[in-house]
């Protein structure tokens, strides 16, 4: 590898500290694994740094978020296993400190959240997350999910529209009371 100018160099401390975070809760959702993520990531930045030419600025999220997600799905398929995010553990890491009871609350409903993302189909799944867990503007994420921004406008409206709607059941599933018990004496 032949070092870099300082120019290259400069780019990639930024596009580091940019998107090093939403990269790792990215790859979660392939790995389920957080350390597995972070060598995701890790190889992603290490592939930046060999190109010889880096990615123009506005190609450059694209370009981090396609190869991260394909070694991403080569770790998935190397591993074959369920896919379980642990983005609580990234949001702990990040948290000031709340109220105890207040914490536990937000862990719960991220918790639920993610498990409801992760019942969305596949494409509506990665552009929720690419949106709002990477925070990709549409364009960028056309560019990674090859598709049109039309697209991704459609299946981040259908994905938001499917996550209500799981929402608002579940919380009435909750709300339901319980059923008393009778004691037979």
């Amino acid at each position: 590898m032949q070092s870099m100018n300082d120019e290259a160099q400069t780019l990639l401390l930024a596009a580091l500290e940019r998107y090093e975070r939403p990269l790792i809760r990215y790859a979660l959702n392939f790995t389920g694994d957080l350390e597995e993520a972070r060598d995701v990531v890790q190889d992603t930045f290490l592939r930046l740094s060999q190109q010889e030419r880096l990615p123009e600025v506005e190609k450059l999220a694209p370009w981090l978020f396609t190869v991260c997600k394909n070694r991403a799905l080569d770790f998935q398929r190397k591993h074959a296993r369920l896919v379980v995010t642990e983005v609580a553990v990234l949001d702990l890491e990040s948290s000031e400190g709340a109220r105890p009871g207040e914490a536990m609350e937000s862990r719960e409903n991220a918790a639920a959240l993610r498990l409801l993302i992760e019942q969305l189909p596949a494409r509506q799944r990665e552009a929720v997350t690419l949106k709002f867990i990477a925070g990709l503007d549409y364009k960028e994420m056309s560019r990674v999910m090859k598709t049109s921004i039309g697209n991704v406008g459609y299946l981040i409206h259908h994905g938001v529209q499917a996550l209500r709607q799981k929402w608002r059941e579940m919380e009435a599933r909750q709300e339901k009371p319980l059923q008393p018990v009778l004691a037979h004496g």
